[in-house]
């Protein structure tokens, strides 16, 4: 959460027709105005997606048409593709289904969230049902997301009861674990689970806390969750914690060169989580059977050289480009280079050299649409940037988690694998 308290708010700089209003209802008012037209923008837009997507890919969608819609879609509004698939299952939910939901958010008389959460929950009510169902969703949208949420499933639970099952073996297929980076040294790790192993989880986790803090352990209760659910995960002690348990993880740390001289005024960084501190780098390195390093320029960050540490280096070119990389090179794509492809931008049966200057990291899915949609590679640059050409003519340019350096006299080139 940000939040900025030097100085109280004074109004000024606010237009003049905004200043007369004061703090008073007038403000609110506006404010109402404006998220209105917010979900009336919205409703617009879903329609464009759905008449796009209809007119590009049609009825009977071809799987490299999808892709390659989707792919245009994510690019051009600057989100990934999970988002953009999201955006055309809901424009088409709301066009073709769910028409008075579509309407009533072209008003202003629901927000964007309330029928996101309509879109959802009807999303696999039969469609016989469906008008009633969405006729009473919609007379009780004056409340909260949350709430409103609550009711339209007590609703369709009522009414489509035989179809409970089925529709949670549906969601429970889109189960999964993820994480997400934090500032400060911290991640999220974020589990999507059946309600009741969830609940159980809980339930655990509390069990455990609680009784770490009747043995006296002064972590407040909301440390020892957290500390209780690594534990279990990493079979580790909680009353005897170890920093990693018995895991040995193998560490990939990007060191500016200077440092390697004595200098104390860079930092490092965490291969796969961003900068660290330098008592996490050296606990890290203690407790690593590997330390890899990836040597960096001081003056501008760019990658130099892999710094061999073992007696014998296998797929140095694989660990040089994963570092470089750090996720698929396709505009917007966060999947991470661990698990994607290494792929010559020019096919070696084009003469394309097995070289850094020539892979790149593409996840399974953009290795596809690359190859078998009109998206294209335009242009490479030396610092390691690709120039992107999407089938419509727009131009989307990549970057590597890491430039190369032009100037890397003196350091030792990675060594390029056979080509398998």
């Amino acid at each position: 959460m940000v939040s900025f308290t030097d100085s109280p708010f004074s109004g000024d700089g606010l237009p003049p027709e905004l200043e007369r209003l004061g703090a008073d209802a007038g403000v609110i008012d506006a404010i109402v105005a404006a998220d209105r037209m917010i979900a009336s923008i919205t409703a617009a837009k879903l329609g464009l997606i759905r008449f796009a997507h209809e007119t590009q890919v049609g009825a009977m969608a071809h799987a490299l048409a999808q892709r390659e819609f989707r792919a245009e879609l994510a690019t051009t509004l600057r989100i990934s593709e999970r988002g953009a698939d999201r955006l055309i299952t809901e424009a088409d939910a709301l066009v073709r289904h769910l028409p008075a939901t579509h309407a009533a958010l072209a008003e202003g008389h629901i927000t964007p969230r309330q029928a996101a959460i309509v879109a959802d929950e009807l999303a696999l009510v039969d469609a016989e049902q469906r008008p009633d169902l969405e006729r009473r969703a919609l007379a009780s949208a004056q409340q909260s997301a949350t709430a409103f949420a609550r009711t339209i499933r007590r609703l369709r639970e009522t009414r489509d009861a035989e179809h409970a099952a089925e529709r949670h073996r549906a969601a429970r297929d889109d189960r999964h674990v993820s994480r997400q980076p934090d500032c400060d040294g911290m991640q999220w790790l974020i589990a999507k689970l059946p309600a009741a192993d969830a609940i159980a989880i809980d339930s655990r986790l509390d069990d455990l806390a609680r009784g770490l803090a009747r043995d006296g352990d002064e972590r407040t209760m909301a440390q020892l969750r957290a500390d209780a659910f690594g534990d279990v995960l990493l079979d580790r002690d909680s009353r005897a914690f170890r920093r990693f348990g018995d895991a040995r993880p193998t560490v990939i740390v990007t060191v500016p060169i200077s440092v390697l001289a004595g200098s104390n005024s860079e930092t490092a960084e965490l291969h796969g989580h961003g900068p660290i501190d330098a008592e996490t780098a050296r606990q890290l390195t203690a407790d690593a059977p590997v330390l890899r390093r990836m040597l960096t320029d001081p003056r501008d960050d760019s990658m130099i050289a892999l710094d061999r540490t073992r007696y014998r280096v296998t797929d140095d070119l694989r660990l040089y480009l994963a570092v470089r990389d750090e996720r698929c090179r396709f505009p917007w794509c966060n999947r991470p280079a661990v698990a994607s492809d290494v792929d010559h931008s020019v096919a070696w049966a084009d003469g394309g050299a097995t070289d850094a200057d020539n892979l790149a990291h593409l996840c399974r899915g953009h290795h596809t649409v690359k190859h078998e949609t009109r998206w294209r590679i335009e242009a490479r640059h030396p610092d390691g940037s690709i120039d992107w050409l999407s089938p419509t003519g727009r131009r989307h340019r990549t970057r590597p988690a890491r430039t190369v350096s032009t100037e890397s006299a003196g350091a030792d080139p990675p060594e390029p694998v056979p080509r398998t």
